[in-house]
């Protein structure tokens, strides 16, 4: 298992999260379940969530390479909600790679939100509750702690703009 802890306090405010994590690779998508928890107000909470005190969901994306969390409100689950830089700190990225039965229980090679959920939920684990998940999971396998990463505002790409230059021309007449 692999643990990522990310600072992400420099990309808030704002209604989205952008990451690099190089750590996804198209063979992790595929095989391992990977559990995503934000650090707010001195705990963590699992995503997805549904903050009713705050006013917001937040969803995540994975792809190869990257982490995509956005953030919507509860009144039409449309609109952007912005999360205030105080709110919210880390972002702790879990990749389950054990291969033991007390975690997968007996569902072959295709990961599935609901097998890992349910093996955590049988073994009398909150899947909700980080430092628990933490405990079960490191008395099964090693948790091998990969480092704290500040996450930086995504770079903005640079619009390119065309210069027309006009040649002069000169306009003869002849009859």
């Amino acid at each position: 298992m692999e643990l990522l802890s990310f600072d992400i306090r420099e990309q808030l405010p704002g209604w989205s999260l952008t990451l690099d994590v190089p750590q996804i690779t198209e063979e992790i998508l595929q095989r391992n379940p990977i559990l995503f928890y934000l650090e707010s107000d001195g705990s963590y909470i699992k995503l997805p969530i549904r903050n009713a005190r705050m006013g917001y969901t937040a969803n995540v994306y994975k792809n190869v390479g990257k982490v995509y969390v956005t953030f919507k409100s509860i009144k039409d689950g449309v609109s952007h909600f912005y999360v205030p830089n105080w709110h919210l700190k880390k972002l702790k990225v879990l990749i389950i790679k054990s291969r033991d039965q007390k975690i997968y229980g007996d569902w072959g090679i295709n990961p599935s939100k609901s097998t890992i959920h349910k093996s955590l939920t049988n073994a009398g684990i909150n899947i909700n509750d980080y430092e628990e998940v933490l405990r079960y999971l490191s008395n099964i396998a090693s948790i091998d702690f990969k480092g704290h990463f500040i996450a930086k505002m995504p770079k903005k790409k640079r619009k390119t703009t065309l210069k027309a230059y006009v040649k002069e021309q000169e306009l003869h007449y002849t009859a």
